[in-house]
């Protein structure tokens, strides 16, 4: 995938998935978010995930550079 897709694919909002479903997430760095979906705005532009291991919330735009990892909300 070029860096051109890569951009346009991260620019979609998210994806309709239920409350407490659980994600990760994945940055180019390889940076890594995991924990369950604890809130989205009605947009779907932004989520709350509360993170596992007890290390609270983080919010997380659909333009941070996140995807969600194939497999990950299923």
């Amino acid at each position: 995938m070029s860096t051109t897709q890569t951009i346009r694919a991260h620019a979609e909002v998210w994806p309709e998935l239920p409350l407490h479903q659980e994600l990760v997430l994945q940055d180019t760095r390889g940076n890594r978010i995991v924990g369950t979906l604890d809130g989205m705005t009605e947009d779907r532009s932004t989520l709350w995930i509360q993170l596992s291991g007890g290390l609270g919330r983080q919010l997380v735009h659909h333009q941070d550079g996140y995807w969600l990892e194939p497999g990950s909300a299923s």
